[in-house]
């Protein structure tokens, strides 16, 4: 049983089932500790250091005196259950953070590339807090129905110019890629199966954030309510104070992008989406938030291991995972460029799966990771809301 994928709820319910008592007020890594060791983590009697008060390096010190290897990549949390169970947290886990295609072997065709047997039918086997390298239409076929509560994605926009005026002398960082250029047709279709597979396992009442700009936004809000039957509860307006101006002068200068928030629109089940209006109320001087975001673009900071052409500040993706889920909470992030979702969810106890189809991407994503893993270490903190 693997309790750091159970919620709060989940794990009480299996502390009651066991007959333990006194966890009441315990914190979820208190509450780990206690079901794998069956001691109470505030009435050890065993072993007076209370290693939640220790720092990092103080924890790999006592790691290394204990004799037990493998720990230089471990968080805190996965520090402290090493050294309460003498049990390496990894040990039974798939512990790279990114799968490659090129790496799995489809022994059915005698070849090298993607397997549809890569993922077992179970949430246990599935890539958690990894990202996964290739097309996600072939990945996410493999995944189970309704595992995920909660999809946050930025999708091709489809705007992208063959030909015409571009940024190329300047600073600016625009959409000139190959991978975002579609026929009219062909988007269209990508958009219906791509978005049919994200439903498919998300759960009943999963959330679905779509962003988009005026060049697909439409397109997507209409397979989302005409075609797929999704219910479509708020759009959000992401206005940028420092948008770059509009070169053609025949046209406003574009500002704006769009957030589309969907839910299912089937069951009574699908009602019950997570809200978290008190969160996003503190997060608001205390007035209910609006569906109008005033956020700058990306920060030079978090495009320092490299750039994506419509990377999304941590600031905007922040207040979706915020808002939208839930602690131990599973998202998925089919089009995840260079991580973004990925550092946020890992910042607020949010497991996720990261699939990117372009490599260099990936590896930004990972240097983004790697960077935040080593700032979490330093402070012992995984908490950061903005």
């Amino acid at each position: 049983m693997n309790y750091h994928q159970m919620r709060n709820k989940e794990l009480r319910e299996e502390l009651k089932k066991r007959k333990l008592k006194g966890y009441s007020s315990l914190k979820k890594i208190q509450m780990i500790e206690y079901l794998s060791t069956g001691v109470h983590p505030e009435k050890n009697t065993i072993d007076q250091m209370d290693y939640h008060q220790m720092r990092i390096k103080e924890l790999r010190e006592v790691l290394k005196k204990r004799g037990l290897k493998g720990y230089s990549s471990l968080k805190k949390a996965q520090m402290i259950e090493y050294l309460s169970t003498g049990i390496h947290p990894l040990k039974n886990a798939q512990t790279p953070s990114m799968i490659a295609e090129s790496q799995i072997h489809d022994p059915s065709s005698g070849s090298i590339g993607y397997s549809p047997t890569l993922f077992a039918k179970t949430i246990e086997k599935l890539p958690v807090n990894q990202i996964v390298s290739g097309d996600c239409l072939k990945i996410m076929k493999d995944f189970p129905d309704g595992i995920f509560d909660c999809c946050i994605t930025d999708p091709p926009f489809n705007m992208s110019k063959k030909k015409g005026l571009g940024w190329a002398f300047s600073s600016h960082v625009t959409m000139e890629e190959q991978w975002d250029i579609f026929a009219s047709d062909d988007y269209f279709q990508f958009t219906v199966d791509w978005i049919t597979e994200v439903l498919r396992v998300l759960k009943t009442n999963g959330n679905l954030f779509i962003f988009g700009s005026f060049h697909c936004i439409f397109t997507i809000g209409f397979i989302l309510q005409s075609l797929l039957n999704r219910r479509i509860i708020s759009q959000i307006v992401w206005y940028k104070p420092n948008a770059q101006p509009n070169i053609t002068c025949r046209m406003f200068t574009e500002s704006t992008e769009f957030i589309i928030w969907a839910v299912n629109n089937e069951s009574k089940k699908a009602k019950n989406w997570t809200f978290n209006y008190e969160i996003m109320k503190a997060m608001n001087n205390n007035k209910q938030m609006r569906n109008m975001w005033e956020i700058p673009l990306t920060k030079r900071s978090e495009r320092q291991h490299g750039k994506h052409p419509s990377q999304k500040p941590v600031a905007v993706v922040n207040r979706l995972i915020l808002a939208g889920t839930n602690e131990g909470d599973l998202i998925l992030d089919p089009f995840s460029g260079t991580g973004t979702t990925a550092v946020v969810a890992e910042q607020h106890n949010r497991r996720w799966i990261m699939i990117e189809k372009q490599k260099e991407y990936n590896q930004i994503a990972q240097n983004r990771l790697d960077e935040l893993s080593d700032s979490l270490f330093e402070d012992g903190s995984n908490d950061s809301r903005q």
